[in-house]
């Protein structure tokens, strides 16, 4: 195994267990019981599913690896196919991105079953780097969002329908972070 590899298998584990640390003490500071939250119907309560689809979506940012990325969501997903344009364009500039860590502030289940989830998120973008033969910059990080991201199981996996934006409770607009 590569040192790259080490480098990007453990940024991916700190970030998971980052996103994990983080919603159970956001689900804990709005008085919501973090046991029953993490206690959803099927393989996988939503804290469990969303960290790992996170975990899934930077180790395909951080490889360059857009089938891989296309495969995270549902056929169709127009959130996916604009996902998979903007690591295109870094792709096709030399650059992965490296250390995508997205902070989950905090996790609302709307609707959960056995195969499907709809969450609201306020999420953030709080570290990444692109990275390139010569070049390593740090990305900026963006102001937190308010989104409902769906999700559906087919199989084993999880996979991502849509993300939305959802007005924020300070303006009454929608935001538009890279997440």
């Amino acid at each position: 195994m590569t040192v790259q590899r080490i480098a990007t298998a453990l940024a991916a584990l700190a970030a998971a267990s980052v996103l994990a640390t983080l919603l159970v003490w956001a689900g804990a500071g709005r008085g919501a019981d973090p046991v029953h939250l993490a206690a959803g119907p099927g393989p996988g309560a939503p804290l469990e599913v969303l960290a790992a689809w996170d975990a899934k979506r930077a180790r395909a940012w951080a490889h360059g690896d857009v089938p891989g990325l296309r495969k995270l969501y549902v056929p169709g997903s127009r959130t996916g196919r604009r996902d998979a344009r903007m690591l295109e364009r870094y792709v096709d500039r030399g650059l992965v991105v490296t250390g995508l860590t997205t902070q989950v502030l905090e996790l609302g289940p709307v609707r959960q079953g056995s195969d499907r989830l709809v969450l609201d998120v306020v999420d953030r973008v709080a570290a990444a780097q692109a990275v390139g033969e010569e070049i390593r910059t740090d990305l900026p990080r963006d102001r937190p969002s308010r989104r409902r991201v769906e999700l559906r199981r087919l199989g084993e996996r999880w996979l991502v329908v849509e993300v939305r934006d959802l007005p924020s409770r300070d303006s009454g607009e929608g935001s538009s972070g890279p997440g």
